[in-house]
C-alpha cells in the first residue's frame, strides 16, 4: 500500500490500465500468532473433533484452547492440538498485533467477552470515539498489559529463533535482509527490474507468502490470479520493467520507519459492544466498528471474511451493514483479504 504512489507515477505516462487503489483503506487487524490453510481446520475439526462442518456454526480460539460450537454441543481442544497444522512461514510473522493497522482487535490481555483494542491512527480514535459517545462500546481501562507484552515477546523470540534456522539453512529473507533499508527509491528502482518470475522464486518457492492478494491487486495487467489454497499464479507474461508484484509484496522489503512515521501514539483499551452478535469474536467489537462505518457512510464498502458450508473461507466486499452479523467470527485460515479490493472498485 505504501508504494501506490511511486506506483502510479511509474504508470502516468503508459497506455496500461492501472488499477484504481482506493484513496484510503482503513484496515483493522486482529491478534494474531498464526493462521491455517484453507484446508487443514476444517479437516481437523470434521474427522479429529468428530463435528460435521455443515452443523458447525462458530469457532474460537480462547485462553489455549481452540472451540468448534454447534446448536447442540461445544467441543475443544488444546491450541498446542491444533497448532501442529499451523502454516511454516506464519512462525517467522513479529507482527503479533498488527502494527501497520488503523486499529488492532484481539483477547490477549482483558478477561472473557472482552477484546484489548489499539487505536493508532486518528481516523481510528475519532471513530471509536463516536461509537462510544452513542453508547455501541462499552470501554474499560482495565486491560492486563504485562500479560499483552510477554505474549508479544514470546511471539518475537519465537519468530526470530525461526527466522534463523531459515537462515541457517542458506534461505534469503528478503524482509529481513532489508529491515534496516529506509531507502525507498532504491528499492523502487530495483524493484522494476524484477517481474512475477522473481516473485516465484523468491517468495513462493521459498514459502514466505501469506497469500494476502497483495500482488494480484497491484498488477497492472491483471496478469495474477489467485487460487483456492491462497497462492498467486501468473496467466500470462509480465510488462517489461513493471515490477509492482514483487514491489507491493509485504515479503520483499520491510520499510518501517516509512509505513509508521506518521502513526500517532497508539491508545489501548478494554472493550466489548453492547450487542454483539453470536457469532461475533470475543467483544464482537470489530462488527460493532465496521455495522457503524457503514451506515454512517464512513466507509463505502468493506472486506469481510465470509465461510462455505464447509468453512471454506473467502474474502467477500460488501456495503450492507445487515451481512456484517453473518459474517461475523474468526475463520482460522488464510484468506486473500487484499485482493478483495479488486472487485470493490
Amino acid at each position: 500500500m505504501a508504494l501506490t504512489k511511486e506506483f502510479k507515477e511509474f504508470y502516468k505516462d503508459r497506455d496500461a490500465d492501472y488499477p484504481h487503489w482506493p484513496k484510503r483503506v482503513f484496515t483493522i487487524a486482529v491478534f494474531c500468532k498464526e493462521n491455517f490453510s484453507p484446508k487443514s481446520i476444517p479437516s481437523y475439526v470434521e474427522k479429529d473433533m468428530g463435528l460435521p462442518l455443515e452443523e458447525v456454526n462458530k469457532m474460537n480460539i480462547s485462553s489455549g484452547v481452540f472451540y468448534a460450537y454447534t446448536d447442540k454441543e461445544v467441543r475443544s481442544r488444546k491450541i498446542k492440538e491444533v497448532s501442529r497444522y499451523a502454516r511454516g512461514n506464519c512462525r517467522q510473522c513479529t507482527d503479533f498485533t498488527g502494527d501497520f493497522s488503523d486499529i488492532s482487535v484481539g483477547s490477549v490481555g482483558t478477561q472473557a467477552g472482552w477484546s484489548t483494542v489499539i487505536l493508532r491512527s486518528k481516523e481510528a480514535k475519532d471513530l471509536f470515539k463516536k461509537l462510544v459517545d452513542q453508547d455501541l462500546i462499552e470501554v474499560s481501562t482495565n486491560v492486563q498489559m504485562e500479560e499483552l507484552n510477554k505474549v508479544i515477546d514470546l511471539n518475537n523470540k519465537q519468530a526470530k529463533k525461526s527466522i534463523k534456522l531459515s537462515q541457517d539453512k542458506g534461505f534469503k529473507l528478503p524482509f529481513v535482509d532489508l529491515e534496516k533499508d529506509d531507502n525507498l527509491e532504491g528499492f523502487v528502482e530495483k524493484g522494476h527490474k524484477k517481474d512475477f518470475m522473481d516473485l516465484e522464486k523468491e517468495i513462493l518457492q521459498s514459502g514466505l507468502c501469506v497469500a494476502c492478494g497483495t500482488c494480484a491487486l497491484a498488477c497492472p495487467c491483471y496478469n495474477i490470479e489467485m487460487l483456492e489454497d491462497g497462492r498467486p499464479y501468473s496467466i500470462r507474461g509480465c510488462l517489461p520493467n513493471c515490477g509492482c508484484c514483487y514491489m507491493a509484496c509485504p515479503r520483499t522489503h520491510s520499510f518501517k520507519e516509512i509505513l509508521l512515521k506518521d502513526q500517532e501514539e497508539p491508545e489501548i483499551v478494554a472493550a466489548r459492544a453492547k450487542n454483539p452478535s453470536y457469532h461475533s469474536q470475543d467483544g464482537g467489537v470489530i462488527t460493532a466498528l465496521i455495522t457503524y462505518g457503514l451506515k454512517n457512510d464512513i466507509f463505502s464498502k468493506a472486506i469481510v471474511a465470509r465461510a462455505d458450508s464447509k468453512w471454506r473461507a473467502y474474502p467477500f466486499i460488501t456495503n450492507d451493514p445487515s451481512f456484517l452479523k453473518r459474517a461475523a467470527g474468526s475463520k482460522y485460515s488464510i484468506i486473500p483479504q487484499v485482493y478483495g479490493l479488486k472487485f470493490g472498485r
